[in-house]
């Protein structure tokens, strides 16, 4: 702020030093923690709370420094325009590099004697540019001090300078020592006409009042900063609450959702296990039912017309009329006697009861033995003795049954191997062979002695809840996996 006659801008201090904030340790893991534990609105009193309290801190601390400053300006000014009125009419002596005559010292001693004027200043120092002390009101020394105050220094650059209570140099000894407040304020004084500074006025106002007034000034700047961000944390603590409990409220939907959604995949697990159980059931039920009728087939109709073929010689004429009829009799015998063994043979399957995994899988790896009089490498991981249920015997059976015929079938004479792993949730059996391979998607359908198929073993598999993976392809061999969920018991 210009000050006309006097300085070109005033520069002000407190006279507090300021302390450094302690360095903010980092968070314990436990209390890191516990916070994470919060809900959102906790979270953010907590965390809200103490950024908004060094907010605060902050800016009341700037507001105040910035009114207290503002007020000592003022105050500085207004009494630096009131003592260059007496002070620099007589002091214009400065200009001429000296000091100034015994007509100005009486002149600013009788000033300095003004009950008015020695009421409101205490002490009234002249200077030099170059730093002596040319008049001293009171008992003050004049002279040369040993180091002259760096305020001396701005005031000669034009600028009104004052510090409130600050009076920790030897050179404020004396004003000290009164123990009341004061104003220390540096003038520039100038020269009449050019305005060329030729010298400082340094006094001290009292400051009683004006300390009061700081003080009430501080108080209200911290209420009204206080009430700010207090309104403010209100408001936005409202805000957080309620969308807080919008996301509660949503929580415990998603939650209940959750719930709900566990609940039927629960019933759909438990509805899948008893499906399977019922097909296992029914698949169980079916292949005993083939069984028997491959055996009545076998003991039945097969051994009458095996009969009616032996007793056709005895009943017709030997005539060479009645041997071409008996010859075309039996032909049909034999051929219906041959589709009748085939259709026991592709009913009946060995008797699987109370039979291990191991066993199983042998009685599979015979049966092939003797029709397609092959032999096959079968290699074992995981217990032998592994116990699966009947339906997963007879899957486990069907499907050797059905992939050995492929391999003697598409890839006579080819080496076949048989893995089984067994680990505590399913058994994995592959057969691999090295023939010319096929596709897939066209071998479809019941093969021609009776067999089911890969489709057949598919919907088998995936009825007990087993899976069928088939890898294959035209010059690049064969691999059949069935992994079967181990379930156990009868």
């Amino acid at each position: 702020m210009g000050l006309p006659g006097v300085g070109g801008s005033c520069v002000v201090g407190a006279g507090r030093k300021d302390q450094p904030m302690p360095p903010h340790a980092a968070p314990a893991a436990g209390i890191a923690a516990r916070f994470a534990r919060l809900p959102l609105t906790g979270q953010f009193l907590l965390a809200g709370g103490l950024v908004m309290l060094g907010a605060l801190l902050v800016t009341g601390r700037w507001i105040t420094e910035r009114i207290e400053a503002s007020v000592v300006a003022n105050a500085a000014n207004a009494t630096a325009l009131y003592v260059d009125s007496f002070v620099a009419p007589v002091s214009q002596e400065l200009a001429a590099g000296g000091g100034i005559g015994d007509a100005a010292r009486q002149a600013l001693d009788a000033t300095f004697a003004a009950a008015g004027f020695r009421d409101r200043i205490v002490s009234i120092k002249l200077w030099r540019p170059d730093g002596a002390v040319v008049y001293a009101s009171g008992d003050a020394v004049e002279g040369r001090p040993a180091s002259p105050p760096v305020e001396l220094g701005t005031a000669l650059d034009g600028r009104v300078v004052a510090t409130l209570e600050a009076l920790d140099d030897d050179e404020s000894a004396r004003e000290a020592a009164l123990g009341i407040p004061l104003l220390e304020v540096y003038a520039p004084i100038r020269a009449g006409g050019s305005g060329r500074v030729i010298g400082v006025v340094e006094f001290y106002e009292v400051a009683t009042e004006l300390r009061r007034d700081l003080g009430e000034a501080r108080w209200l700047s911290w209420l009204l900063v206080a009430a700010v961000f207090g309104l403010s944390g209100l408001a936005l603590s409202g805000i957080v609450r309620a969308g807080s409990n919008t996301i509660l409220r949503q929580e415990a939907a998603l939650r209940a959702q959750v719930a709900e959604s566990r609940r039927v995949a629960a019933l759909n697990r438990d509805l899948k296990e008893r499906v399977v159980r019922a097909s296992a059931r029914a698949t169980a039920s079916t292949e005993r039912a083939l069984r028997r009728i491959g055996a009545d087939l076998h003991d039945g109709p097969a051994q009458h017309v095996a009969l009616a073929a032996m007793r056709l010689g005895s009943i017709t004429p030997d005539t060479e009329a009645g041997r071409q009829e008996a010859a075309a009799i039996r032909s049909a015998l034999d051929a219906a006697l041959g589709e009748i063994r085939a259709i026991s043979r592709g009913l009946s399957l060995p008797d699987l009861d109370g039979l291990g995994l191991a066993e199983t899988v042998g009685r599979a790896v015979e049966a092939n033995r003797r029709h397609a009089d092959a032999d096959v490498a079968v290699a074992f991981s995981g217990p032998r003795d592994a116990v699966l249920d009947f339906p997963a015997r007879t899957c486990l059976y069907r499907f050797l049954q059905e992939a050995l015929a492929n391999a003697a079938r598409h890839a006579p004479g080819a080496p076949v191997a048989i893995r089984v792993d067994v680990d505590a949730d399913a058994v994995r059996v592959a057969v691999r062979d090295r023939g010319p391979g096929f596709d897939p998607a066209t071998a479809l359908g019941l093969r021609p002695d009776g067999g089911e198929g890969l489709s057949g073993l598919r919907d088998r598999a995936e009825s007990l809840g087993a899976e069928l993976d088939v890898r294959s392809a035209p010059g690049a061999g064969t691999a059949l996996e069935l992994t079967l969920p181990r379930r156990g018991g009868e």
